[in-house]
């Protein structure tokens, strides 16, 4: 006869480092929404995400992605372009803004999708609507307040219309965009989908592919 023990460990929620002798344990930050673990030494562990927005200063605009030098992109039409936000603890997400390079006739849409849990995205968390490209400049969504837990999200933008427009872009290869081949050329920063041409869909479904996206911020409390 075999016996089968399992052991379960219970984190229990503390706000601030334990009290304690500097030995091997774990604990969860509820202000931060992250495990955190110990092996004796100084600076803990974190089992959690810290993600590429390590800190989330309250109000302020974070960019996506996260470096790179200025550019521009002419996106497909109705082509959406899922771009990585892993912010580094709890927070709301309150405004999303786009620049429009090159006028054009027609709409940007904006939305949110959570990860599938396969680093690609999936169903639909918000769409935020569109807003007119018109002349070139700064393009700002108001969503109501989206709560962020601290794991991986995908900014959509999408261009719906007739003439396309010119989109500020980056010049980088985002880490948490992956390929499906071992080539190095070009600038991978957004999975796509096409033939997004109303809202957007309840799961972003099968990724097209991967290619240079436009670039955003995002204005985080």
């Amino acid at each position: 006869m075999s016996l089968h023990v399992r052991s379960l460990l219970r984190l229990f929620n503390t706000s601030s480092h334990p009290l304690g002798s500097a030995v091997g344990d774990m604990w969860w930050r509820n202000d931060l929404s992250q495990a955190h673990g110990s092996d004796g030494g100084a600076t803990p562990i974190v089992l959690g995400p810290t993600g590429n927005l390590p800190v989330v200063r309250s109000t302020g605009w974070h960019s996506v992605p996260p470096a790179g030098s200025s550019s521009a992109i002419t996106p497909v039409l109705n082509r959406a372009y899922a771009l990585p936000v892993w912010p580094g603890k709890s927070c709301n997400l309150t405004g999303v803004a786009a620049e429009v390079t090159l006028l054009g006739v027609g709409n940007l849409r904006s939305g949110l999708y959570a990860d599938n849990g396969a680093s690609v995205p999936g169903t639909l968390i918000a769409d935020f609507g569109t807003v007119a490209t018109g002349l070139a400049g700064v393009k700002t969504w108001t969503p109501t307040p989206v709560a962020l837990r601290p794991v991986l999200h995908w900014l959509v933008l999408v261009q719906q219309g007739i003439i396309n427009v010119g989109l500020r872009a980056r010049d980088t290869w985002d880490p948490l965009v992956s390929e499906t081949s071992s080539s190095l050329s070009g600038n991978r920063t957004a999975y796509f989908a096409d033939g997004v041409s109303g809202t957007l869909p309840a799961s972003f479904g099968s990724v097209s592919g991967t290619t240079q996206g436009p670039s955003a911020i995002v204005q985080l409390t």
